[in-house]
């Protein structure tokens, strides 16, 4: 097997060689470069720097171009900079393009600003030409050209948001304001081109206007297009001389039209695509380098233009022959690129026909132990799946034994518990513990019975009992059994079918559990007031059943799994699991189908559809019962609003109503579990309800309850989260909560303490134990009783509580001791400052320190009058107005009453 390894690691070499030899050499460096625009200038930039990166194999130049798109440039930059190239060179059109070159450049990639400087300097490097000593010398040059006589210029600008075209202009009107013999009379805004120029010049033209002899334009497409409209208009173009700025040498170029006579002059905008290129190198090559980088210009008149024109046609005769040069280059590397390849591929299939032969000599044995280790592992398999199958079926067999068997100790319990029903002398909270045992006897007898309906069908024992009834009558008659529960919650039920006769064959008990199984769904998660319709419709042979409310609904992964044994959606209410998969196979036994469509927040909508015969029918066998649902199951899961007003009841407006009697909070999901312990709580203390983490929380925010009485397991959100947010909220943190659940696990207990819970009780529990351990949590709870005395007992008392009790602590001190003097101030001030409602800021203060708000207030004004006493020569009087008292007598009486000597004894 090493041998088989060594010889794929052989292969899997000599392939990555002839990939690296076949393909084409990767470039060391790869430069991005970004235009602005689209013109001759700039092409003869590109050219340039394509001829520069000829000289060195490992640069890789990108060229994009923006024509004139800002927007478009950002993107091409910011596409640049994804590419991670190791360069970028912009030529950066408009000033908003500074944005993307600030990006680029705080990602580490060198920047080098071609032409047009942007308005940051977050740039690697400058290179170009001073933009605004060009306008400086172009006025100079007007300015000797003029002489004596006045020269009226009109100047056409470039873009206003272009750099280039503001340092122009202001190079250039800098330059006119020093001149008295010029001025500039017209300032037209362009974009660069040569339609835009003309437009601009010919609306001038077309209204009075000062006389001007001299135009000087930001670039020669721009002249000439003005040129273009003052002869439109009829102007004497002998008297009216042009001046741009570029010079290119191209046909059309304003170095052709300075020696044509067309334009006056024209300023040579520099290109040097190989200084930028030899720039570039510099910085890739960690070389020293400058960063700002001046070119050299000129300005090109009809004396000198024939001859740079001459040097022109020479550079280009040079540059054509290094390019012809290059392409011979590529093309013998290519050449020995290829024979390498070649090369490297006859090695590769010598050294493969050599492997290959070891291959198949080590292949053949290593399939025949192959063959054996899979029939060994197959053999296994069939082992393992044989006992997991027993396994098991070991465990259905205990199940189904257990419920068997819990059907003995229910029928004792529901037998003498419907008799002490019937006994009237019973009432009053007597009465209610009976009904609740009754209703969860029915609860625990449904699910023992579809225990064993659940083993009937895993055993494929169970069989249809076929019935000849009608569907849509029945249906009708089910769903009234549902409208009692229904009223309760303000649910509308609405059963929609045809008036004919829906006469089908079919288990009619059968199909009342799955009509009875959707109901009491659609009734658990559908909110008060809302609407549940049942439709029931016939074609083609099929009846269809459709339940559908509109309540919380289900996720597409939970409606995909949810007719799956055992599985419950994620936020379930109470179930086994097993509920709709007996649904399931109950339709399929009647040959048929059932589905979900659902949306979260929009409700479900459960469809059955299955034929309107079964085969085996005999009339004289079709016994049918009375079958009625047994609705008194529903009501414990619900999702209901608890009764707000049996919370509000027991708020009677007094901050201090629970002194006597403490307020505690319970929190579950089932509306019999609240019952039974608000039954044994409600004789000792004030009981409010909830019945999810999420509807709890408000509830402790608001009241601040003593303490919380949780259920772990709960939808929308489950008591540990609930705990965590408890702990985590400063108005609530010090409030003891008691965690009931029916997890035992050691981990489950630890999770529990991790999120802060006070007490973990497990059920099934006893009343006396929950009552202690209430008792317990509010009788232990830690109190600042020598708060404001500065003593050693007030620190020891402080290190007692926890972090969050001991910043609200020293906050409420803090604040406390700010406003002494302040003989105005306000529980509400206080609370205001501390972020708490008034009765939050009680119950808090009350639950820490054993005192209220005011006597708190009170006790710190004291403190402080009787340090003022003990270090300061003030007299009583001013002791009293110091600390916020009114009058000398009254805090003459309380000081008294806290430290039972007068102000006047104090030493």
């Amino acid at each position: 097997m090493k041998r088989i390894n060594v010889l794929h690691c052989i292969l899997t070499i000599f392939c990555i060689l002839i990939l690296c030899s076949c393909g084409r050499r990767k470039p060391e460096y790869v430069i991005g470069v970004s235009q602005c625009s689209e013109n001759e200038w700039r092409k003869k930039f590109n050219d340039e720097l394509r001829i520069a990166a000829f000289s060195d194999s490992n640069v890789e130049l990108k060229i994009s171009t923006a024509y004139d798109d800002a927007k478009l440039q950002i993107e091409q930059i910011d596409k640049f900079v994804d590419m991670k190239v190791d360069l970028l060179i912009v030529a950066t059109g408009q000033v908003t393009v500074s944005e993307a070159i600030e990006r680029a450049y705080d990602k580490g990639i060198p920047v080098i600003v071609f032409d047009r400087r942007p308005r940051s300097d977050k740039y690697t490097a400058y290179i170009g030409a001073d933009n605004e000593e060009t306008g400086r010398n172009i006025a100079r040059y007007l300015s000797a050209m003029v002489k004596k006589e006045e020269g009226k210029i009109v100047e056409i600008c470039g873009l206003s948001t272009s750099a280039s075209g503001i340092e122009r202009r202001r190079g250039f009107d800098d330059e006119v304001a020093k001149h008295d013999n010029m001025d500039v009379v017209e300032h037209l805004e362009a974009d660069w081109t040569n339609q835009m120029a003309y437009h601009k010049m010919d609306s001038l033209l077309s209204v009075p206007h000062t006389s001007f002899n001299y135009v000087f334009a930001h670039n020669d497409r721009m002249a000439m297009g003005a040129k273009k409209a003052a002869r439109k208009h009829g102007l004497d173009l002998s008297k009216i001389h042009f001046i741009g700025i570029d010079a290119m040498p191209q046909k059309g170029g304003g170095m052709q039209l300075v020696r044509d006579g067309e334009l006056l002059a024209s300023y040579i905008y520099p290109t040097r695509g190989d200084k930028v290129m030899e720039l570039a190198m510099d910085i890739l090559g960690k070389k020293k380098f400058k960063k700002e980088n001046l070119l050299s210009s000129a300005l090109v008149t009809s004396d000198n233009a024939s001859v740079l024109l001459m040097q022109d046609e020479e550079l280009k005769r040079q540059s054509a022959y290094l390019l012809s040069l290059r392409k011979r280059v590529e093309a013998t590397t290519n050449a020995f690129d290829t024979q390498r390849c070649y090369l490297f591929m006859l090695i590769f299939m010598v050294a493969l026909l050599i492997i290959a032969c070891v291959l198949a000599v080590k292949a053949y044995l290593a399939k025949t132990k192959y063959n054996a280790r899979l029939k060994d592992s197959m053999r296994k398999q069939k082992n393992m799946t044989e006992e997991m199958e027993r396994m098991t079926q070991k465990q259905l067999r205990f199940f189904t034994n257990v419920s068997h068997e819990l059907r003995t100790p229910l029928t004792l319990i529901s037998g003498p518990a419907d008799r002490l029903a019937e006994y009237h002398g019973i009432s009053g909270e007597a009465r209610k513990l009976v009904e609740m045992i009754r209703r969860n006897v029915g609860i625990l007898t449904q699910m023992v019975s579809e225990i064993l309906e659940f083993r009937k069908i895993q055993n494929d024992k169970a069989t249809l009992m076929l019935n000849r009834f009608d569907l849509a009558s029945d249906l009708k008659t089910w769903a009234d059994d549902f409208k009692t529960v229904a009223e309760r919650k303000q649910i509308g039920i609405s059963v929609v079918a045809a008036e004919e006769p829906n006469v089908v064959i079919a288990d009619r008990e059968k199909i009342a559990h799955i009509f009875f199984n959707l109901m009491t769904n659609a009734i658990k998660y559908t909110p008060v007031k809302g609407a549940i319709v049942i439709s029931l419709k016939h074609a083609d042979g099929i009846y269809s059943i459709s339940v559908a409310d509109n309540g919380k609904g289900m996720s597409g992964d939970d409606a995909q799994h949810i007719f799956e044994r055992f599985y419950q959606a994620s936020d379930s209410v109470g179930g086994t699991g097993i509920g709709l998969a007996i649904v399931k196979a109950y339709v399929d036994l009647h040959r048929g189908t059932v589905g979900v469509e659902s949306e979260p927040g929009k409700g479900s909508v459960f469809t059955v559809a299955f034929p309107e015969t079964q085969p085996g029918y005999d009339e004289k066998l079709d016994k049918q019962t009375l079958i009625q649902a047994d609705t008194q199951l529903i009501d414990d899961y619900s999702v209901k609003d608890v009764i707000a007003k049996q919370n509000l009841s027991i708020v009677t407006g007094s901050e201090d109503y629970d002194s006597n009697r403490p307020l505690v909070l319970i929190i579950d999901d089932n509306a019999s579990m609240r019952s039974y312990l608000r039954s044994i709580l409600s004789l000792q203390y004030n009981v409010m309800e909830a019945q999810n983490g999420e509807e709890g929380l408000a509830v402790a925010k608001k009241n601040v309850p003593q303490l919380v009485v949780c259920d772990v397991m709960m939808p929308v959100m489950d008591g540990l989260e609930f705990c965590r947010l408890m702990k985590d909220d400063v108005s609530t943190c010090h409030i003891p909560i008691i965690l009931l659940t029916a997890r035992t696990l050691d981990e489950q207990r630890a999770e529990a303490y991790s999120t802060g819970a006070d007490s973990y009780i497990t059920k099934p529990f006893s009343a006396e134990t929950l009552e202690a351990r209430v008792a317990n949590l509010l009788k232990n709870r830690s109190q600042l009783r020598f708060i404001f005395s500065g003593s050693q007992q007030e620190q020891q008392e402080q290190e007692a509580l926890d972090d969050k009790d001991q910043t609200f602590i020293k906050q409420l001190r803090k604040v406390i001791k700010s406003h002494i003097p302040d003989a105005d101030y306000s529980v509400e001030d206080l609370g205001d400052e501390m972020g708490l409602s008034r009765v939050q800021l009680y119950r808090k203060v009350k639950a820490l320190t054993g005192y209220s708000v005011v006597d708190l207030l009170r006790k710190a004004r004291l403190a402080k009058a009787k340090h003022l006493l003990e270090t300061t020569d003030m007299n009583i009087s001013e002791v009293a107005y110091e600390v916020g008292f009114t009058t000398p007598s009254y805090f003459t009486k309380r000081f008294k009453e806290e430290y039972g000597i007068k102000p006047g004894e104090v030493e």
